[in-house]
């Protein structure tokens, strides 16, 4: 095997394949033609006759390969990977041959994303580059990744946020009648935003909630994205009180068609983004919870406080308080593994204190 460079600038890697005869193959840059090369040798020294297939000449044409092949994924993850790449990864590399892809190079692009981006975003365009060059690996178009020598930004943690009984309620008596079950569904149901919004009056049973995936908005257009795990498919049972409140607004709010959204805006459409602005903060204003600022003409600003996810934590709070077993509360939001439910909600369920005085009892039963 070998490699050289043509008269006309562009390289040639030459090899003898299993019958023995001579083949050759031209490359734009010596990069791609060695890249060629040690496709060769690997197929060479694993039995295998047909070489990978040689990295595309730019990052650019690398990420359309890279789309093609994501039938496996979900909507929701290929929409964020085209929105990484179309606005952050391709800007700054996509006419780059991905042979000549340095750790420095990637580093340098972090940095300075990191200049005008929060680190959790900045993390998330890391992540789609890295998964990007592993699959061109697994392809064999490249020997290594060289986002695996890169250090990434650190994000901190963010500790999930409980209410109380009385906070949810408060919220829930200061939201627009049409919106006040959906925030108890929440808070004491577990559901996610896209579930929550996403519930079809044939998916309610009176306190049965049959969770069959989720509702997303995908650049302006609303999909139904199935659960990406089995455990996300599941059947929640919600208080009594709870759905006698959700049938009263289904009976006001809700079509009669088996396949309308339980909750929907004023126009009778899924409710979107808006919401969290328009609705939420308001609404956590009002009920004392978050601090609001208002300036003469101005629209109303809103500091740090709850967000709707935080009723999916507040619910597990709930459950806990009301003497639920661990397992039934993984079921109930839909983990894939009782190791995520104890990672998050571990520290609620039991601090050690409760251990210490049954062992105290098994010592001095008196």
């Amino acid at each position: 095997m070998s490699v050289r460079r043509l008269d006309d600038g562009k390289w040639e890697a030459r090899w003898r394949d299993s019958d023995g005869r001579h083949r050759a193959k031209r490359f734009p840059t010596k990069g791609a033609a060695k890249q060629h090369e040690a496709a060769l040798r690997l197929a060479a020294a694993t039995g295998t006759d047909t070489p990978a297939t040689p990295a595309p000449g730019t990052v650019g044409e690398l990420s359309a390969q890279w789309m093609d092949a994501a039938i496996h994924l979900s909507p929701g993850t290929v929409a964020t990977y085209r929105r990484d790449l179309d606005r952050y990864i391709l800007p700054a590399f996509g006419t780059i041959d991905p042979t000549r892809l340095t750790a420095p190079m990637i580093q340098k692009w972090l940095n300075r994303e990191l200049q005008r981006l929060a680190p959790s975003s900045v993390h998330r365009h890391y992540r789609t580059l890295r998964t990007m060059l592993a699959w061109a690996v697994r392809q064999g178009q490249l020997t290594l990744n060289p986002c695996d020598r890169v250090q990434p930004p650190r994000v901190a943690k963010k500790a999930p946020a409980f209410l109380t009984v009385e906070q949810v309620e408060a919220v829930a008596a200061e939201m627009p009648d049409r919106y006040r079950a959906l925030i108890l569904v929440a808070a004491y149901g577990g559901l996610r935003w896209g579930e929550v919004i996403g519930l079809r009056r044939c998916d309610v049973d009176g306190a049965r909630l049959t969770v069959t995936g989720q509702l997303q908005n995908l650049d302006g257009r609303w999909v139904r994205v199935a659960p990406k795990t089995a455990a996300g498919r599941r059947m929640v049972i919600l208080p009594a009180s709870i759905a006698d409140d959700l049938a009263v607004h289904m009976a006001q709010f809700t079509h009669d068609h088996p396949d309308a959204l339980v909750f929907t805006n004023g126009q009778r459409n899924p409710i979107g983004p808006s919401f969290r602005h328009n609705v939420w903060q308001p609404a956590l204003g009002r009920a004392g919870l978050i601090t609001v600022t208002r300036r003469s003409g101005r629209v109303p600003s809103y500091g740090k406080g709850p967000t709707f996810h935080d009723l999916r934590h507040t619910a597990v709070a709930l459950a806990i308080a009301a003497g639920a077993h661990p397992k039934a509360i993984q079921a109930r939001l839909g983990h894939a593994s009782i190791g995520v439910t104890m990672d998050t909600y571990g520290h609620l369920i039991d601090d050690g204190s409760g251990l210490a005085a049954d062992l105290d009892r098994l010592r001095r039963p008196d």
